[in-house]
């Protein structure tokens, strides 16, 4: 029988996953320090943080990591210019 408590039974690739009311975060241990990564609070978002146990392999962990390419990018221009025009015509902006 061991004679100390461990402090945890996670092994080192484990993330600590919270959610508030409208984003998800996965929080994990890097060479530079814990690095906490927001999500949406989606299935989508969901499937992304749990990704990241299957890129983080065990052998990797002294290496820094490099964020995911963002998935929210923004509109292009006539995208933008439709989405003013709908927001008029419903009186959402003047």
């Amino acid at each position: 029988m061991p004679t100390s408590l461990a402090a945890s039974a996670a092994p080192p690739r484990a993330l600590l996953i919270w959610a508030d009311d409208t984003d998800l975060y996965a929080e994990f241990h890097s060479r530079n320090g814990p690095v906490i990564i927001k999500y949406p609070l989606t299935t989508r978002g969901l499937s992304m943080a749990l990704g990241l146990i299957r890129e983080r392999k065990p052998d990797g962990l002294d290496k820094a990591y490099k964020p995911p390419e963002p998935f929210n990018q923004p509109g292009t221009a006539t995208q933008r210019e439709n989405c003013r025009a709908v927001l008029k015509q419903l009186g959402v902006i003047g």
